[in-house]
């Protein structure tokens, strides 16, 4: 257990020392991979690395899956800006003795778009067909009574019209529990993969040697969003029905600057659940709050988040718990 403790610190102080002097926005591909799937979890501004469990934490931290019951039925859906649709399912299953296995998804749904050239600037009117989605397979597992270690493989695909990749892609995750009040800490390193290379050539509008003579070039390679997250939660009051809990969350991507969230939960009876949460160094919008309900053994989660002049999104889960 040391080893992979160790091991996995080493790869994290690697990815972070190698901190960019300015936001390198727009270095990498599968944007879709960093949007925040669940309303429990982007209510509490996405500050949630420690406080995911069940099927629904491989999207965020895969250690975390071991914590959900034997049969963890999980479905996200968020509505996104210009019309387009981001889902998210998940089924794990616990096994005492050997570990917790989840099979998932993250997919997007961007409808059809007309296609546009420089000549036909208003559409030519044939339409162009996407493709994004990420499907996993995850391990989770108490390395003690303490510590839980999950591990992710992916299998990455976007296509926009005839040009696309497929990858594979790792997410691994540690997390540790301590008795006072109910402290947990968590890491996870997400989307970890070789550099990716979209299949077929393009004319170059901004290469005179390409537009000029109709040569059609290879697209570069791109990096997937690689992200490192580190958080803390724990029981800020506890007493009675009531209960209040607080989490914060460091995340360092490859392709933009560190950012902070902070999030609060206030329990009724561990049935009712009232949060909101703020991401401090999100660039446009970073305000959420949401609300859960649950009832035996279903439990649904609902978030408003703000993304500046974007307006608002809604996010909705549901879990069932078997």
């Amino acid at each position: 257990m040391k080893k992979i403790i160790i091991t996995f610190l080493l790869i994290t102080i690697s990815i972070v020392s190698y901190a960019e002097p300015f936001a390198p926005v727009g270095t990498s591909t599968g944007q879709f991979l960093t949007i925040g799937v669940g309303g429990r979890e982007v209510a509490m501004g996405e500050a949630v690395t420690a406080l995911t469990k069940g099927s629904g934490s491989v999207f965020w931290n895969p250690s975390g899956v071991v914590d959900g019951y034997a049969n963890d039925i999980y479905a996200a859906y968020n509505q996104w800006p210009a019309g387009i649709h981001v889902g998210a399912l998940s089924y794990a299953y616990v096994n005492p003795k050997i570990g917790t296995f989840s099979v998932n998804v993250k997919y997007v749904n961007f409808g059809e778009m007309e296609v546009t050239t420089v000549e036909d600037p208003n559409g030519t009117g044939n339409m162009l067909q996407m493709t994004n989605y990420a499907l996993g397979l995850t391990y989770g597992k108490y390395l003690t009574d303490k510590v839980s270690f999950g591990l992710t493989a992916k299998l990455v695909n976007e296509k926009y019209g005839a040009n696309g990749y497929t990858t594979v892609a790792w997410d691994v995750g540690l997390m540790y529990r301590a008795p006072y009040r109910n402290l947990k800490i968590g890491m996870s390193i997400l989307n970890f993969s070789n550099k990716v290379q979209y299949s077929g050539t393009y004319i170059d509008y901004s290469y005179s040697n390409s537009y000029l003579t109709g040569t059609e070039i290879p697209f570069e390679s791109w990096s997937l969003p690689i992200t490192f997250r580190f958080g803390a939660v724990m029981d800020i009051y506890n007493s009675g029905a009531n209960k209040v809990i607080a989490a914060v969350d460091m995340v360092h991507p490859n392709d933009n600057v560190e950012q902070y969230n902070i999030g609060f939960e206030y329990a009724y009876d561990a049935k009712m659940f009232f949060r909101i949460g703020y991401k401090l160094t999100a660039y446009e919008g970073g305000f959420s709050t949401g609300v859960g309900l649950k009832w035996n053994m279903i439990t649904i989660d609902y978030a408003l988040s703000t993304l500046g002049s974007l307006g608002v999104t809604n996010r909705l889960s549901l879990g069932f718990k078997l």
